[in-house]
C-alpha cells in the first residue's frame, strides 16, 4: 500500500511558485477527487479550507480501527502531522515547541514502534515540519529583515534539515539495497520497493528545495543570494543525474532549475530552460509551471505578454478563477509592476487571495507587496515619479488584522508600510500606529525599533524626535544594557539639537552618566544643550573638578573650555565661567579666559590676585560662603609654585575668620618657616585624632616634601614615629623606614641612610622584591 505525503514540498519562488497548497480556505467548494484514496482527498481539502478539527475527527475515527503497526495507521498519522503542521501556518510564531507538537504524532508511533514499516515515510514527515517551520520564518524575515533571531532559526532549520534529508536519502537506499537482495520478491515486497523509489525521488527533489529556501535569507539582488542561486542550481543539476529520464521528479527538478535561474537573475537561461521544461510538462498541466511562465515574462521586462497570459487564465472575474495559490500571487506580482495600478485593486486581490487560500496565503501575498514597497524605496527615482506602490495599502491591511485581533500582525505590517513610506510626516505618524500595535501585542523592543528605526530614517517628520524619544522609553522595558539606552538618548540629542526634545533627552542621559560615575561627560553633555542656561553645567564641571585629581586637572581644564568655545560668547555666561575658573582652574589656564565687564564681585579680586602672582596686592578676606573655596584654590596655587608659598601664606593666615588647627594650616607654616609652630600644630590634630596613624603619615609627607631642611629633618622623626606603631616587618612598616632613610640620604647623610637600609636589610628583609630594590638603591 502506497504512502505519500502530498508531492508537492517546500520552496520559495517569491514565496510562491514552490510552496505547497495546504492552505485554509474560506471558499465552501465542493470536495474535488484528486486521487483514488478518498479519505486522503477528504483530508486534503478539510485542511486547505481550515477545517481542522473535523479533519482531526475523521483521522481519529480512522486511527481508532486500524493497527499501529499497519500502513493505514502509519498514513493517518502522517495526515495528523500534516494537519497540525497546517494549524501553525496560520499562527504569528512558528517556535521550536510548535514544530515539537507537530511532530509529536510521528515521534510518538516511532518511540512505540522503532521497527515500524514505514518508519522512512514518517522520518520524512518530521522533516516536511522542520521546513515548513522553516518556511514560517522566512516570511517573516521578509516582513521584518532585522530580525536577526528569526533569520538564524531559519538558517539552523534549513541546515538541520538539509542534513536529515541527506541522511534519509541514504537510508532509503540501503533499505531498497537489503529488500533487492531477498531470494523471494513478493507482492509486498514489490509493492514497499515501488514507494521507497517514489520517496527517494522526493527526498532529492526536497533537497534542491530546501537550497532554494536558503536564498531566501539574503536580499534581492545581493552577492549572498547569488551565490546562493548559484548553489540551487547545482543541486538541481546533481538530483538530475540522480533520477531517471522519465518521472514526475524529474520535472519537479527541471522546474526548480528553473527557479535557481531566475533567482540567479540569469533571465535568458530561464527562459531557455523553461522551454525545454514545457516539453514534458505542457503548461496546462500544472498550475506552477504557468505561473513560472508569467514570472519570468515579468522579471525580462515583458510585462505586456504577462499581462495576457494573466488575463486568459482569470478572464473577467479574477475572483472566480480556478484556485491555484501560484498563479494567484504572480497575478499580484503583475498589478504591482503595473503604472495604472491603484491600492484598490492591490489591495482588493490581497483580500481576494486571502477568501481564496486562508489566512497563510494572505501572509504570503502581503510579503509579496511589503517586498515590493521595499524594492521601491530603495530604487525611488530622484524626483519621486515613476511606478510606485503606495504603502498606504500595506497599512490598510495592517489596520484590518488589529481590528480583527491580531495586533502582531498588524503591527508588523503597518511597520514596513513606515519604513516604506516617502512622505517624512505620514512615516512618522504609520511608525506610531505600528509601535501601538506592537505595545498591544507585548512586544515593547520591537515597537521601540520601528519609532527609532523610522525617526532616524526621516528625521524632518513631524513629530520624530518625540517618536525617537519615545522609542528610549520603550526600550527600557526590555531590561537593555545601560550603553543601549546612552546611544539612544545621545542620538536624540545629535540629531535632533534644536527640538524640545533634546533637554529631555539631555537630562535623562545626564543622570545615567552621573549614575555611572562619569560626571565629565555629563558635563559635556549639559554645556552642549545649556541646560538651565547652564547652571547644571556648571555644577557639574564643579562637582568633576573637585572630584579629579590634581594631575588630571589639566586635560579637565581643556575639555571644559572646549565644551564653552561658543557658549563664552555671551556676555552672562562668559562672567560665569571666569568666576568658575578663578576657584577652579591651575594658575596657567587663566590666560585665555573671555573678558568680561568690571565687577566689584570677590571671585574677580581672587581671579586678579593669582594672575598677579608675586606682584599682587592684598587680597581681603572673603565672604563666608567662599572663604573654604578661597583658602583650597590658593593653598593649591602655592603647592605648584614654591615661589608664592610665602606670600600666599601670610595673605590666608591674616584672615581671621579661618578655622583652627588644620593639616593646611601646618603647611603653611612650614611655608613660613614656622617649624616649631607646624609641629605643635600637627601634634594637636594627633591628640584629637581617632585615626592618628593617618594624621601621622600626612605629617611626614608634609615635612619631607618641603624644601625647607629643618621640615626635612622633622620628617625623618614623623616616619620612624609612624613605622612604631605598625607591626614589624610589614609592608607598611619598610614603606615608612624607606622614606625615613630617603629623608637621611636628601638631607646629605649618604652614610647614616646607607648604614639603616643594610641593617634593615640584614636584620628585617622585606619579602617584596620591590621593596627590597627600594632598599638596595638607598645603598
Amino acid at each position: 500500500m502506497i504512502i505519500m505525503r502530498p508531492f508537492a514540498l517546500h520552496c520559495l519562488w517569491m514565496l510562491a511558485l514552490a510552496l505547497p497548497q495546504l492552505h485554509a480556505s474560506a471558499e465552501q467548494t465542493p470536495v474535488a477527487r484528486m486521487t483514488n484514496d478518498r479519505d486522503a482527498d477528504l483530508n486534503r481539502e478539510l485542511i486547505r479550507r481550515g477545517e481542522f478539527d473535523t479533519a482531526e475527527r475523521l483521522i481519529r475515527r480512522v486511527l481508532q480501527s486500524a493497527t499501529p503497526s499497519s500502513d493505514t495507521y502509519a498514513r493517518q498519522i502522517i495526515w495528523w502531522s500534516e494537519l497540525e503542521t497546517a494549524r501553525r501556518r496560520t499562527i504569528d510564531n512558528f517556535g521550536n515547541e510548535d514544530v515539537t507538537a507537530a511532530q509529536q504524532p510521528i515521534t510518538a508511533l516511532i518511540t512505540a514502534y522503532p521497527e515500524h514499516s514505514r518508519r522512512l515515510f514518517l522520518e520524512s514527515q518530521q522533516i516536511a515540519v522542520e521546513l515548513a517551520a522553516a518556511e514560517h520564518d522566512l516570511l517573516a524575515i521578509m516582513v521584518n529583515p532585522g530580525d536577526t533571531d528569526r533569520n538564524e532559526r531559519a538558517l539552523h532549520r534549513l541546515t538541520d534539515a538539509a542534513a536529515k534529508s541527506e541522511s534519509l536519502s541514504k537510508a532509503v537506499a540501503e533499505e531498497k539495497t537489503r529488500l533487492n537482495s531477498q531470494t523471494s520478491m513478493s507482492p509486498s515486497v514489490m509493492a514497499m520497493l515501488g514507494d521507497l523509489t517514489r520517496l527517494e525521488q522526493e527526498t532529492q527533489v526536497q533537497i534542491v528545495q530546501i537550497k532554494l529556501m536558503e536564498t531566501e535569507l539574503f536580499p534581492s539582488g545581493s552577492d549572498d543570494r547569488l551565490a546562493a542561486a548559484t548553489a540551487a542550481l547545482r543541486s538541481a543539476d546533481q538530483a538530475l543525474t540522480r533520477l531517471p529520464s522519465e518521472c514526475q521528479a524529474r520535472n519537479e527538478v527541471e522546474r526548480l532549475r528553473v527557479v535557481a535561474l531566475l533567482r540567479s537573475e540569469d533571465f535568458e537561461r530561464a527562459r531557455t530552460a523553461f522551454k525545454e521544461l514545457i516539453r514534458e510538462v505542457p503548461l496546462d498541466s500544472d498550475p506552477r509551471v504557468r505561473a513560472l511562465d508569467i514570472q519570468i515574462d515579468l522579471h525580462s521586462d515583458h510585462h505586456a505578454d504577462a499581462i495576457k497570459k494573466l488575463r486568459a487564465f482569470y478572464g473577467k472575474q479574477p475572483t472566480q478563477a480556478p484556485l491555484s495559490i501560484e498563479m494567484d500571487l504572480v497575478r499580484l506580482e503583475s498589478l504591482l509592476t503595473q503604472n495604472d495600478t491603484n491600492k484598490n485593486s492591490v489591495g482588493d486581490w490581497i483580500d481576494s487571495i486571502g477568501t481564496r487560500h486562508g489566512a497563510y496565503g494572505r501572509r504570503r501575498a502581503e510579503t509579496i507587496a511589503i517586498g515590493s514597497l521595499r524594492s521601491q524605496s530603495g530604487d525611488a527615482s530622484a524626483d519621486g515619479t515613476g511606478n510606485r506602490m503606495d504603502p498606504s495599502i500595506i497599512a490598510a491591511q495592517g489596520r484590518q488584522y488589529l481590528r480583527d485581533g491580531n495586533p502582531l500582525r498588524a503591527a508588523q505590517l503597518l511597520a514596513s508600510a513606515a519604513m516604506t513610506e516617502s512622505n517624512p510626516d505620514q512615516a512618522i505618524q504609520r511608525s506610531l500606529e505600528a509601535a501601538a500595535a506592537f505595545v498591544a501585542a507585548k512586544q515593547p523592543g520591537d515597537a521601540a525599533d520601528i519609532l527609532a528605526g523610522v525617526a532616524k530614517l526621516k528625521p524632518t517628520g513631524n513629530g520624530a524626535a518625540a517618536a525617537h524619544l519615545q522609542a528610549v522609553l520603550l526600550k527600557t522595558k526590555t531590561k537593555p544594557a545601560a550603553s543601549e539606552i546612552e546611544e539612544m538618548l545621545r542620538t536624540t540629542i545629535t540629531t535632533w539639537p534644536e527640538s524640545e526634545h533634546a533637554p529631555q533627552a539631555g537630562n535623562w542621559l545626564i543622570k545615567l552618566l552621573s549614575g555611572d560615575k562619569r560626571i565629565v561627560e555629563a558635563a559635556e553633555i549639559a554645556t552642549e544643550l545649556a541646560l538651565d542656561h547652564y547652571e547644571t553645567a556648571l555644577e557639574l564641571w564643579r562637582q568633576a573638578f573637585r572630584e579629579s585629581d590634581p594631575a588630571d586637572q589639566s586635560d579637565l581644564t581643556t575639555r571644559m573650555k572646549q565644551a564653552f568655545t561658543t557658549a563664552i560668547g555671551e556676555a552672562s555666561v562668559a562672567l560665569r565661567y571666569r568666576e568658575f575658573a578663578a576657584y577652579l582652574f591651575d594658575r596657567d589656564a587663566l590666560s585665555d579666559l573671555p573678558e568680561s565687564a568690571a565687577t566689584n564681585s570677590y571671585s574677580e579680586s581672587l581671579l586678579q590676585f593669582r594672575l598677579r602672582g608675586k606682584q599682587a596686592t592684598e587680597l581681603p578676606a572673603p565672604p563666608a560662603d567662599v572663604l573654604d573655596d578661597t583658602v583650597a584654590r590658593l593653598m593649591q596655587d602655592g603647592r605648584q609654585n614654591a615661589s608664592l608659598r610665602s606670600k600666599i601664606a601670610t595673605q590666608i593666615e591674616g584672615w581671621p575668620e579661618l578655622s583652627g588647627d588644620s593639616l593646611a594650616k601646618a603647611e603653611r607654616q612650614i611655608w613660613l618657616g614656622q617649624i616649631e609652630d607646624a609641629k605643635a600644630t600637627v601634634e594637636a590634630l594627633v591628640k584629637d585624632s581617632a585615626s592618628p596613624g593617618w594624621v601621622i603619615r600626612a605629617t611626614a609627607t608634609l615635612f619631607g616634601s618641603s624644601d625647607n631642611a629643618d621640615a626635612q629633618r622633622e620628617s625623618i622623626q614623623w616616619w620612624d614615629r609612624l613605622a612604631a606603631g605598625l607591626p614589624v616587618g610589614s609592608d607598611d612598616w619598610h614603606q615608612a623606614k624607606i622614606e625615613s632613610i630617603r629623608a637621611i640620604k636628601q638631607l646629605g647623610d649618604a652614610e647614616q641612610a646607607q648604614q639603616r637600609a643594610r641593617y634593615i636589610l640584614l636584620t628585617r628583609p622585606p619579602t617584596a622584591a620591590d621593596l627590597r630594590r627600594q632598599y638596595q638603591d638607598l645603598q
